[in-house]
């Protein structure tokens, strides 16, 4: 597989304008940010602002016609499937594709669209990115992980795989090629539902959450949140740990105190959320397996009723 030169940005909120920064910052003549439309006309306009620098990224009409090395796609779940498709005359024969999208599901559905092949299973954790206007601010960039659902060592990982690590190594993005990727992917997944819709519902930031200045009853609400997602992971072949739990308050540990989850910020600006992917998804799988879940049911129905009282 050729080395990456090209890559293009599908989604430009938080996450996709933090990483369009990063590969920026060390090889501009690489990146492009898709866009179209009224989006396409603000960017042209106003650009970019990343930590109060002014940025302008290469910018490439979603009616034109490219074919990037990579694509990454960093949208919200809930506008996938507009993003495929301003995708349509984008993804070129040899194109690989990497989502990094909150959830279980967005590769299948990236997949069933463009071809399982070109796309591995990924994730980011770790960053207290925010996103506002243009405005995009962070302190700490995360780990992107990213893999086939089981991968070997560095030796025997597939060509597509080793085409974004060596990509990610030029660049200096930090990267994990995990032993299990799917069971990292609902690790994540188990970490978003408790995290993201405690705090989006109490609408408050890290630290209620982090071991110096733990609020108990919003650790208790967190945990049950994601005993749930281990109960359902099972019965769909997936071993979630207590040792998992313990890791997403260490990994809470290492974000900034007053830094907030994408779904709290969405909530205080009153913009749509991705229940429907985090305890909906919930909801479904115990459906599906005849599993309760009852504390995902109670944090379904209050967002959903934030979401409609703005």
């Amino acid at each position: 597989m050729k080395e990456i030169s090209s890559v293009l940005i599908a989604g430009t909120g938080a996450i996709g304008s933090m990483v369009a920064f990063q590969i920026f910052e060390t090889q501009p003549g690489t990146l492009s940010v898709l866009a179209g439309g009224e989006r396409l006309v603000r960017y042209r306009e106003k650009g970019f602002e990343i930590n109060g620098e002014s940025c302008s990224f290469p910018l490439v009409d979603v009616a034109s016609i490219s074919t990037p090395d990579l694509v990454i796609i960093a949208c919200k779940y809930q506008h996938l499937d507009q993003v495929l498709a301003d995708l349509a005359h984008h993804i070129g024969s040899d194109t690989l594709i990497l989502s990094l999208l909150n959830g279980i599901s967005s590769e299948e559905i990236v997949g069933a669209v463009y071809g399982k092949e070109r796309i591995p299973y990924a994730m980011i954790i770790g960053t207290d990115a925010g996103h506002e206007g243009n405005q995009t601010t962070f302190s700490k960039t995360g780990t992107i992980f990213f893999g086939d659902s089981l991968n070997g060592n560095e030796h025997s990982r597939s060509a597509r795989v080793q085409a974004i690590a060596s990509f990610f190594d030029r660049i200096g993005i930090t990267y994990t090629v995990p032993e299990n990727m799917l069971n990292r992917l609902w690790f994540k997944f188990m970490m978003n539902v408790g995290i993201n819709q405690v705090t989006a519902i109490v609408r408050r930031p890290y630290k209620i959450l982090k071991s110096a200045t733990l609020i108990r009853e919003a650790a208790d609400l967190l945990d049950a949140a994601m005993n749930e997602v281990i109960t359902v992971a099972r019965a769909e072949g997936i071993i979630l740990t207590a040792d998992d739990k313990q890791t997403v308050y260490r990994t809470i540990d290492g974000l900034t105190d007053e830094g907030k989850t994408s779904m709290c910020q969405d909530v205080e600006a009153g913009r749509k959320t991705e229940v429907e992917l985090f305890s909906g998804t919930v909801i479904a799988l115990g459906s599906k397996h005849g599993i309760p879940v009852p504390v995902n049911a109670l944090l379904f129905k209050m967002l959903k009723t934030i979401e409609q009282s703005y």
